[in-house]
């Protein structure tokens, strides 16, 4: 691995592919050529500002297997890690390490995973200066603000993620207003000092 590319037999790389085709509905399906020009217009749409195309989906998945073990640029990485809900590839490489155990113990027992709530349980959550949120999971990774303070989302706004970490920002998707108008389609809780949380209730 190198500081721009990352070679294309790491194990991560088959991971975050799952995720990918999870996001986009593909899970079981073998993937034609217009599996992925969908896939390039479903990434511009949550990320306007990503410059990707079929061809490098190709290669990354392995449709394309001309140039097998070469690397991937980590932009592309960047952009595949942000499509599937995460702030770039640094940060799903730490969340692999979470699932996998292989990262800070500590850490690791500060963390609630969506998938391990019940639909219904709340959760209240504070950052850094002064605010806090208490939020009902509906389930599918979604939750919605049920009581805020001093924050800029607004009660009944929802919202999509995949779990939370004590001390670390929390990065969630497809922030909606209660009138179902996407406010931002990823949008960073905690940035400088990362959230603070009681258990689920």
């Amino acid at each position: 691995m190198t500081r721009t590319s990352v070679l294309r037999s790491a194990k991560e790389l088959d991971e975050l592919r799952q995720e990918i085709r999870k996001r986009a509905g593909f899970q079981d399906k073998i993937l034609s050529p217009s599996d992925f020009d969908f896939l390039e217009e479903d990434i511009k749409k949550e990320l306007p500002q990503a410059v990707i195309n079929a061809k490098t989906l190709k290669r990354f998945f392995g449709y394309d297997q001309t140039d097998e073990g070469s690397t991937i640029r980590l932009y592309t990485l960047d952009v595949l890690s942000q499509y599937s809900g995460y702030e770039n590839w640094n940060a799903y490489l730490v969340h692999l390490q979470l699932l996998e155990g292989s990262g800070s113990g500590d850490l690791k027992e500060a963390e609630i995973k969506t998938d391990d709530m019940n639909i219904g349980v709340t959760l209240q959550i504070a950052w850094q200066p002064n605010r806090k949120s208490t939020l009902k999971y509906l389930g599918n990774q979604q939750f919605e603000i049920v009581a805020t303070e001093n924050s800029k989302w607004q009660v009944g706004d929802t919202f999509f993620c995949r779990h939370f970490i004590f001390g670390k920002p929390l990065y969630v998707d497809n922030l909606t207003d209660k009138n179902g108008v996407l406010k931002s389609s990823m949008y960073v809780v905690g940035e400088k000092n990362g959230i603070y949380f009681d258990s689920p209730k």
